[in-house]
């Protein structure tokens, strides 16, 4: 897909388009022509790795990731055991210590090859304390913005830091909020005060304002503050709101909404005007990839850190027109468009 672009914002999200496109047609055309299928060529029978995951299998992230560690490891032979800590419905720091004593404990009884941890939790709580600079390799993924905090890279620990395209959602956000006054509202977890606390620091000099809620109720009232207080907002994860429900969420926002709102979580996509989403299947994949490189001989110190790189751009129309936002038609060509029925499917 081309076409001239007219701002620096268009030739971003060109690009942006365009590396999805070719990174989707490489791991989804020819048996994941890339890195999935020299991984399959890779047989390891009687090897055993150990994926730890930080939340829940229903949580759609974490569902992402399953899915491309299960695609490249699919005919390794490689025995695969998944573990859950389960912190964003158990996120009190009792439980998620208790959760990772748990773990450990499977850790010495099943005496993996390799492990893989997703996500903060499971590195913060487990990596760190029990396995950091021991014999077990380990490849983590889904570590939101920086490694340095946990030490990383160790020496036998590397992985994908996770990133968003903060910059890019923010300019396209501007375009159609009265001002530049920004937001974020989220579930009130662990991960969720790392990236305020990250974006605050690196984006937007300590001036975003926050709305961290643990209930629907919270969440409504904090949306229609937003409103009132800021131009613009992320509405960034709805893990952690315990009594959430996707059709009464997406009513209500479509009804109260007057400022542009967006997020980097693909599920999210229902909930906001614009999403450029995060892949979470080429975060599982990438450490399900590295974990057999290991386990093939490759040292784990000579492998660097690496952060994500494919996203696409999500907007939804429903929100859309509940705003009175018209957007461009080169836009609406470089998107996904959600949300269709808002205008009876035209």
């Amino acid at each position: 897909m081309l076409w001239k672009t007219r701002s620096r914002l268009m030739r971003q999200l060109f690009r942006l388009v365009f590396l999805t496109t070719l990174a989707m047609s490489l791991c989804s055309g020819g048996a994941a022509a890339g890195e999935s299928a020299s991984s399959s060529r890779r047989s390891f029978p009687g090897k055993k790795i150990l994926w730890v995951d930080s939340y829940h299998q229903s949580y759609e992230w974490t569902a992402g990731i399953e899915q491309g560690i299960r695609r490249v490891l699919q005919d390794s032979g490689v025995e695969l055991r998944i573990v859950r800590m389960d912190s964003k419905r158990r996120s009190s720091e009792a439980q998620i210590r208790g959760a990772a004593l748990r773990i450990k404990a499977e850790i010495d009884a099943f005496r993996p090859d390799l492990m893989i941890a997703s996500d903060d939790n499971a590195v913060k709580y487990l990596v760190v304390p029990y396995l950091k600079n021991t014999e077990l390799p380990v490849v983590f993924c889904g570590v939101n913005w920086d490694a340095s905090v946990y030490g990383f890279p160790a020496r036998n620990v590397t992985g994908m830091v996770e990133v968003d395209l903060v910059e890019n959602q923010v300019e396209h956000l501007s375009r159609y909020a009265k001002g530049r006054r920004v937001g974020y509202l989220s579930g009130d977890v662990f991960t969720e005060r790392k990236i305020i606390e990250y974006y605050n620091r690196r984006f937007f000099a300590g001036e975003m304002k926050t709305y961290l809620v643990r209930t629907l109720t919270d969440f409504k009232e904090a949306f229609l503050q937003a409103q009132d207080e800021v131009d613009m907002l992320y509405i960034y994860n709805y893990s952690g709101i315990a009594d959430w429900d996707a059709a009464t969420v997406e009513a209500f926002l479509a009804e109260h909404i007057r400022i542009p709102t967006g997020s980097h979580n693909p599920f999210m996509a229902p909930f906001v005007l614009t999403t450029l989403a995060k892949d979470p299947e080429e975060q599982g994949e990438w450490a399900a990839d590295t974990a057999l490189e290991i386990l093939g001989g490759r040292a784990l110190t000579d492998i660097p850190l690496a952060q994500n790189e494919r996203g696409r751009l999500i907007i939804n129309l429903k929100m859309a027109q509940a705003l009175g936002v018209t957007f461009p038609v080169e836009t609406l060509e470089a998107a996904t468009v959600i949300g269709r029925e808002a205008y009876g499917n035209k």
